[in-house]
């Protein structure tokens, strides 16, 4: 008898495994996965001075500044904004009193064309999204999919305010570039 129990037992624990084996018409899994969080983007310059400029007048900087994708393994995306000075804020197009155009644009040498669609900087962090927001159109040239390690020049162009109640007070305008993964 006592065989017998156990052969009852050993093949009810045998079809309780097998039935186990066996789920129901579907199931599912998580698949977990981090990526590495290493997101790290470099300005070699810390500022440039356009020195005094007449009201309206436009420039474009002599030199760019130098922008490194200083991740070791990861490829980025850049986005760019400025913050305001004290006494002016930044328009998309054609400044008025008070109000002044800063304009970005990605490239190996000094761009020859700027537009405000593409190139204006504002408050809000703007995506290089395509090769031709803040670039010139080149897509080894522009912020976006930037690998570890490239660099990448940026040139800047600014139209002055067309009048100013603060003549002679030099403004400072902060230029941010925030990366992502690419």
């Amino acid at each position: 008898m006592k065989r017998l129990i156990g052969l009852f037992l050993g093949l009810v624990a045998v079809a309780g495994i097998m039935g186990l084996a066996y789920g129901g018409s579907t199931d599912s899994m998580s698949i977990k996965v981090t990526l590495v969080s290493n997101i790290e983007v470099n300005i070699t310059e810390t500022e440039y001075n356009f020195g005094t400029l007449n009201a309206g007048q436009t420039s474009v900087s002599g030199s760019y500044a130098t922008v490194t994708n200083s991740s070791a393994d990861n490829r980025e995306d850049w986005a760019l904004k400025l913050t305001n000075p004290a006494n002016w804020t930044a328009v998309p197009n054609t400044p008025g009193p008070e109000q002044f155009l800063l304009m970005a644009q990605f490239g190996t040498s000094a761009p020859a064309s700027w537009t405000s669609a593409n190139h204006a900087l504002t408050g809000t962090n703007q995506n290089c999204s395509v090769t031709t927001y803040f670039g010139n159109g080149t897509y080894a040239q522009c912020g976006l999919d930037v690998i570890p390690s490239a660099t990448r020049n940026l040139w800047f162009r600014i139209t002055m305010p067309t009048y100013s109640a603060y003549p002679g007070t030099e403004q400072t305008i902060p230029v941010t570039v925030t990366a992502s993964a690419g």
